[in-house]
Formats: structure tokens, sequence, C-alpha cells
């Protein structure tokens, strides 16, 4: 997620009032909503929003590049607060919830991708560089504390969690969640 350029202050506003329509209309009407009524809803012109998005994938792209932002500030935000195995928990019902919520967008945004058949969009590819990052010290504090087994690394990690989120009905992702946390967390050997 490389850095945006600065903006003027109203330019700023322009593009968060934007980003914040466009996050809304996503959610309520999926990758298919209306350009024009963002722009409304947003209090801008149509050549504002061409001007920050000259496409709706750009669109779509800035409203999930925020979120995997939200995502990984979140997980300095819980190692700060929490224990280990409750920072790790937490941050990861964060991406169960992520996963789900953001599943429109996700789809949106692979089809719409032009390269190769069978590769991944580069942006795509840097999120999940971005969300493997920030679940490293989660996974490692977690680790050297015991709570987490020693032989799982981030990426397994990521995916069960991403799998456990698809599972099912939604309402039921945190549930299986929990039953994946208690699989993690290592078991004292029998006494012989």
């Amino acid at each position: 997620m490389p850095p945006r350029p600065r903006l003027r202050a109203d330019a700023q506003r322009n593009y968060d009032r934007l980003l914040a329509a466009a996050e809304s209309a996503l959610d309520e009407r999926g990758a298919s909503a209306s350009l024009d009524d963002i722009a409304k809803a947003a209090g801008v012109g149509n050549a504002t929003l061409y001007r920050h998005f000259p496409t709706r994938e750009k669109l779509i792209e800035a409203v999930y590049d925020q979120r995997i932002q939200a995502l990984c500030d979140a997980a300095a935000d819980l190692a700060a607060a929490h224990p280990p195995d409750e920072a790790l928990a937490a941050w990861l019902h964060a991406v169960a919830t992520h996963v789900n919520a953001s599943r429109t967008l996700a789809d949106a945004f692979d089809a719409a991708y032009q390269g190769p058949e069978g590769t991944e969009p580069p942006q795509v590819t840097a999120w999940h560089r971005a969300v493997r990052r920030a679940a490293d010290p989660l996974v490692l504090a977690a680790r050297t504390a015991g709570r987490v087994r020693t032989d799982l690394d981030s990426t397994e990690l990521l995916a069960l969690t991403a799998a456990v989120a698809r599972a099912g009905d939604p309402q039921q992702a945190h549930r299986f969640l929990d039953v994946l946390m208690d699989g993690i967390t290592p078991r004292p050997e029998p006494a012989s």
C-alpha cells in the first residue's frame, strides 16, 4: 500500500467523503453501486470523483486499501493493549469480520483484473503481504507466551482463519474461529 501524495485540505476532505460514501454504497449495493450516487452522497460532482478515482476499480481498490490499513493498524493497537493470546484472538476475529464484510469487494476487484489468468492482482499480493506483516508479531508473541503451537506460522494461521470465515453462515464464523483458537493452543503432554 504505497503512500498517496499529499492533497490540499479541501481535496483531502473531498477524497475522504468520497471514500466514506463509496464504502457505504458498496456495502449496501455491491460493486455495481452507482458512481453518480456515490458522488452525490459525498456532496461532490462527478468530475471530482473521477479526478480522485478515474475508474470504478480504482475506487474499489481505495476502499479496500483503507480496510486493509485499518486491519493492520488494529493488530498493533491490540498487541499494545492486551496479553498476546487475547490480542491474537481479537485480531483474528477482526480478520474474520473483514473477510465476510469485504467478500463482494474482493470478488469485484478480482473480476476486474486484466492480468494473466491464474495470477493474483499485484495489489492483492500487496494486501496479503501487509496482513501477514501485521500478523507476524502477534503470532510470535503468542507463540513465545506458549499460547500458540510452535509449528504454526502466520501464513498458515491466516489461511485457516480465512477458511473458517468463509465456512458456513457468516454468523458462524466467530464460533468456528473460537474452535480454531482452541485447536492451536498447545496442550500439556500427558503424564506417563
